[in-house]
């Protein structure tokens, strides 16, 4: 199943507010679960959302939201997938796993053989206490312009990224946090603020 429900386009929406999407027939009672989480969820402020259709070939169900956040002159943008197996996978240590894709870009300061690393701590920070088994690599993107080529794009990040969500309450964990703080990592890279702390 590609899709399993609609992704409110109106990022303003509150919980409750209109009907909400029609449960598909057979769709297990925590995934369900998962999908109004995520219609519930946190909306981060300045972040546009949309829904993201999911491979069949990736799980039994998932949910997909793509992410995006433009402030001034600077762009970041990704998403994020709460994937679900009918089996517990030995590969995801759960039924459940998140896949994730961020590219940011990089300020020139911050361009240097240290940018990897720190990259992958602010992206761990944001999702501490929630994830476990993180995984992923972190890619540094540069242009060299030569000749009559325009000014080369200035450096960039990619993340792709995939973690065992925690279940804290024990019915599944919490998808639409899960979105809420991938969202919430991707602004950051736009909009500064205090990082939270990251057990390294």
């Amino acid at each position: 199943m590609a899709e399993i429900y609609a992704f409110p386009g109106d990022a303003s929406r509150r919980p409750g507010e209109g009907a909400g999407p029609r449960r598909p027939e057979g769709v297990p009672d925590e995934v369900w679960r998962a999908v109004e989480s995520v219609r519930a969820m946190e909306r981060v402020p300045g972040v546009s959302y949309r829904e993201l259709p999911i491979p069949t070939t990736m799980a039994d169900y998932g949910i997909g939201v793509a992410v995006d956040c433009v402030s001034g002159d600077a762009h970041a943008s990704g998403w994020v997938a709460v994937l679900y197996s009918h089996r517990t996978r030995r590969d995801w240590g759960s039924r459940w796993r998140c896949v994730a894709f961020a590219g940011i870009d990089l300020p020139e300061r911050a361009d240097d053989a240290f940018a990897p690393r720190r990259c992958w701590n602010r992206m761990r920070a944001h999702l501490a206490g929630h994830a476990a088994g993180i995984d992923g690599t972190v890619t540094i993107i540069r242009d060299t312009a030569f000749g009559k080529a325009r000014t080369a794009r200035a450096p960039g990040c990619e993340l792709r990224v995939s973690w065992t969500p925690l279940d804290k309450q024990g019915s599944g964990p919490d998808a639409g946090t899960q979105v809420m703080l991938w969202s919430r990592f991707v602004r950051s890279a736009v909009v500064h603020e205090e990082e939270p702390p990251v057990d390294r």
